[in-house]
């Protein structure tokens, strides 16, 4: 494992920081592989937490699923540490809870537009990320898809009129050609991958938008 430390702060293996968290979260296997990649390939650079009692143990705060991966992977390099301040054990897990809080909540249409805005690669950010509630769908592995059996394509017609509104499940879709609209490019291409790929699943799914009238 690769240490980052820039900013040159203070150090120290992760087995002698004592986790705090306890249950409070749970880290699949899934996530586990993505967090161990991503540690493998920019190195340890963001420092972990603590709150350093008054006999000098180091208590985390912000890090337990690194703890998690450091430590079954058998990296015990010394890690970079910020140092929170607080009176009491229990004023530090009061501030962890604040630490681990998402307060800004990203929504599938916004992750689009930022990828499509900075023009990253996709399926790389879905391998590598995890959001509550986005990309909560299958990554299917080239392996995988060499087993699979094809799927002969169908075109299916599909009746809609520029400018009116169509009800898809819960969602309401504005029917019109992006090309007639001021829309920027990378905006119009995120709508299309949220509406097509995550709402519908495929283009078939648009047979179920019904006009909505009045």
């Amino acid at each position: 494992m690769k240490v980052l430390n820039q900013n040159s702060l203070p150090t120290a293996p992760i087995s002698e920081m004592s986790a705090t968290q306890g249950e409070l979260k749970f880290l699949s296997k899934e996530n586990y592989d993505k967090l161990k990649k991503n540690i493998e390939k920019r190195g340890f650079d963001i420092p972990v937490t603590v709150w350093v009692d008054p006999k000098g143990t180091k208590h985390l705060i912000d890090g337990h699923q690194r703890k998690n991966v450091l430590e079954t992977e058998g990296w015990f390099d010394p890690i970079p540490y910020l140092v929170i301040t607080a009176s009491s054990l229990k004023e530090a897990a009061e501030r962890l809870l604040e630490l681990t809080s998402q307060f800004g909540t990203i929504t599938q249409e916004g992750i689009d537009e930022f990828i499509a805005t900075f023009e990253l690669p996709e399926m790389d950010v879905i391998a590598s990320t995890n959001f509550d509630g986005i990309f909560q769908f299958p990554v299917v592995t080239e392996e995988q898809q060499k087993g699979s059996p094809e799927v002969e394509e169908q075109e299916t017609e599909v009746n809609s009129v520029d400018g009116n509104l169509y009800s898809l499940g819960p969602h309401r879709i504005m029917c019109g050609d992006p090309r007639e609209a001021e829309v920027p490019p990378e905006k119009m291409d995120a709508y299309r991958k949220k509406y097509q790929r995550i709402i519908t699943g495929s283009e078939s799914g648009w047979e179920s938008a019904t006009p909505v009238t009045g």
